[in-house]
C-alpha cells in the first residue's frame, strides 16, 4: 500500500495539508495483506492475517525500521516542502510543520526480532542505540474506517509490567511499489491511541533513498 493513497483519504477529516504523507494505506489495505512480499535483508512484509488474532505475531514487521519523521529536518529534503507548498497552496513551513506533527515520535528507529521490540534513539545504520526494549503479544485486531477507507490495526500488549511502551498498534508493512513502511502507535491506553486519528508514527526500510522521502513530502 502506498503512503500517498492514505494521505488522500485523509484529506477529508484533517485540517491542514491532510494530503501529504499518508495517503495509500487504505486503498491497498486488503492487498497488503494478502501478498507476502519481501524487502530484502533489512525488513520483511507481513504474512496473510490468520482468523484469531492471537495467531498474529511480530513476523511481518521483523527487521530493521527508520523512523519516517527523522528525516524532516535533513537538508537533503529542504526543497520538497517548497513543491509541496505550491501544491497545496501553502507554505513550506506549515507543510513542515503538519508532517512533523502527524508524524511525530519519541524514538527514531526500531529493531523487531521474535516476539521483541527494541527502540533505538536512532537509526540503526547511523550507530542508534537502545531507549528500551519489551516483549509482546497481539491480543486484538481492530478495524476502522477514514477517509472513506478500512483501516487494520493489530493490537499488541507488553508482557513486562513495567514496559516503557505497554501498547503498540501496527498497521501492515505497506507501500512496497514507492515507499515501504508501516504506521505504528504507542502509548498506554487502546481506547486513547485508537482516538488518535490524525496521529501516525511511520517506519521506513532503511533501504529508503532521499528521493524516496521528498516524494513522500511532496505529495
Amino acid at each position: 500500500m502506498k503512503m500517498k493513497a492514505l494521505n488522500k483519504a485523509c484529506c477529508a477529516t484533517a485540517a491542514l495539508g491532510i494530503a501529504l504523507a499518508l495517503t495509500g494505506c487504505a486503498g491497498q489495505a486488503e492487498k497488503g495483506q494478502a501478498e507476502n512480499t519481501s524487502q530484502g535483508t533489512t525488513a520483511s512484509q507481513p504474512a496473510a492475517k490468520e482468523e484469531s488474532s492471537s495467531k498474529i505475531t511480530l513476523a511481518g514487521w521483523e527487521g530493521t525500521w527508520n523512523d519516517f519523521s527523522s528525516y524532516l529536518n535533513k537538508d537533503e529534503v529542504a526543497d520538497a516542502y517548497d513543491e509541496a507548498a505550491k501544491n497545496s497552496k501553502t507554505t513550506a513551513a506549515e507543510v513542515k510543520a503538519e508532517l512533523e506533527e502527524r508524524r511525530f515520535c519519541d524514538f527514531h528507529g526500531l529493531k523487531i526480532e521474535g516476539d521483541t521490540v527494541t527502540f533505538l534513539n536512532g537509526f540503526e545504520s547511523e550507530g542508534g542505540t537502545e531507549v528500551t526494549k519489551a516483549t509482546y503479544e497481539c491480543v486484538d485486531s481492530k478495524k476502522v474506517m477514514h477517509g472513506g477507507h478500512e483501516l487494520e490495526w493489530d493490537v499488541f500488549k507488553a508482557k513486562e509490567p513495567n514496559a516503557k511502551y505497554p501498547v503498540l498498534l501496527m498497521m501492515p508493512v505497506h507501500g512496497e511499489e514507492e515507499l515501504t513502511h508501516f504506521h505504528m502507535r504507542y502509548g498506554n491506553s487502546v481506547d486513547e491511541l485508537m482516538s488518535k486519528e490524525t496521529w501516525f508514527p511511520t517506519f521506513v526500510a532503511p533501504s529508503s533513498t532521499i528521493d524516496q522521502i521528498k516524494d513522500e513530502i511532496k505529495e
